[in-house]
Order: structure tokens, then sequence, then C-alpha cells
């Protein structure tokens, strides 16, 4: 018995592809699908002082603490070319330089807060703020600058004026107790009358005044005098104005 071969051929249709570089024949358009463009990078020759930045078509100034030699550079996405860091540290702002260029690890320079105290302030360690003097202690008052590990404008009192109230500028020589209060007492007369004290080391005042003057400037308390019929408080320098 006869047999009867049959063979199948399937014919496949391949397109070949290449760069072509010239100008396609108008009878070509047909196969214009099957062309890819070829881009070739801008270059920019940028001038001393100049750099590209990323994703930028052209140069331009060269950024705060940075040097730029100039140069002839690429188009590039992501990184800026030409320009190099001049120092360790960025003094002013950061302009015109991508992320991904920008040196990691940043270290902050600090400086410190300086602060002008008036008399009776002073500047704590490690404080911020001017700070009411302590008693028994002097403030003059001005400026001082922020420090972690010392006080400045306060000295305590001692020797011949070892006291002094919250908040002053000077110390006294001598105090007058009235129950749990003082009044803090000088050696120059103010008002007149006064009234006066005599110590082993001579007299010492404080003020008389007509007008409700509490005793000293932390006290709640009035000390109250007759004298030649009329009513006087007396107080320190602290509450006393003329």
């Amino acid at each position: 018995m006869k047999k009867l071969f049959v063979i199948f051929i399937t014919f496949y249709s391949v397109n070949a592809f290449a760069l072509y570089t010239g100008n396609i024949p108008e009878q070509c358009g047909v196969l214009a699908d099957n062309f890819w463009a070829d881009f070739t990078p801008n270059q920019y020759t940028c001038n001393s002082g100049q750099f590209l930045p990323a994703y930028t078509l052209g140069c331009v100034s060269c950024p705060a603490d940075y040097t730029c030699p100039g140069g002839t550079f690429e188009f590039n996405e992501n990184e800026f070319q030409g320009a190099t860091k001049s120092s360790e540290y960025f003094t002013n702002n950061l302009t015109n330089i991508c992320g991904i260029n920008a040196p990691l690890g940043f270290v902050a320079s600090f400086i410190p807060n300086t602060h002008t105290c008036t008399p009776g302030y002073y500047l704590p360690a490690n404080i911020d703020e001017c700070t009411m003097c302590p008693n028994d202690n002097y403030c003059v008052g001005g400026t001082y600058t922020f420090n972690e590990t010392t006080s400045q404008g306060i000295e305590a009192c001692s020797g011949n004026t070892p006291y002094a109230p919250t908040g002053s500028a000077i110390c006294y020589e001598h105090i007058l107790h009235v129950g749990d209060d003082v009044v803090y007492l000088k050696s120059d007369k103010l008002t007149t009358p006064s009234l006066n004290i005599g110590m082993n080391d001579g007299i010492f005042y404080a003020n008389m005044t007509t007008e409700p003057t509490l005793m000293n400037k932390d006290s709640e308390h009035y000390l109250k005098l007759e004298f030649n019929n009329t009513v006087y408080y007396v107080c320190d320098d602290t509450t006393y104005t003329e």
C-alpha cells in the first residue's frame, strides 16, 4: 500500500533593524515605524566661576561655598558638574546643588546667643536668658555670651558690704531687722528726716518718706514712725523714689 506524505512549510517574516544616520527616502516612509531616535547629550563649556547644574540646559554662576574652575560638560539628569566644595562648613544658602551631590553628614556650626542684662540681673551657666540676682549677691548688668559652665555678671557680697536684696546691683554694709523683715542701711543720708542708727563703725541711714512705702522690695510690710506730728514710712533704696 502506498502512503502519501504531506509536508507543511511555514514562512516567517523577519524585520531587520539597523542604525540609520541619513535622511529617510520619501518612498521608504512605510518603514518609519521601525526607526528609533539616537540621542547625543548636549555639551556646554562653562567659564571659570560657572558650573553645569543637574538637569539644566546651560551654565550658571558658582554657588556659595564652592569653587568652579570651568570646563566642558555633558548634560546630566542627576548630577551637577564643575563645582567642588571649598570648605568643611557651609556658611551660605545652598543653591543650584542637587541633593544626590551634596555632602553626606552635615555638621551644624553654632553661634552662642548674646544677652544684655540690666542692673540687678545676670546670665547663669547653661541658661539662655538673664535672671534676677539672688539675695546677698550683686549684679551690675552687662552683655554676656551663653556659656554652659560659667555664670556671668554676678558677684557675692562680702567684706564690709555683705548684704543685698534680690535683684540688686549693689551691696549694703548693715541691715536693720524688724521682725522677719529687714531694711538695708547705707552710709549716705538720702532723705531729711532719715532714720539714723549708730554702729561701732559709724552712723548708717534708712530713708523716711510720707508716701506709703514698703520696707524693701521683697517686703509686704510698712514700718511707720511719727516725727514732729507727721507719720513717716521707713524704707531702703530698693523701694524709695524721690
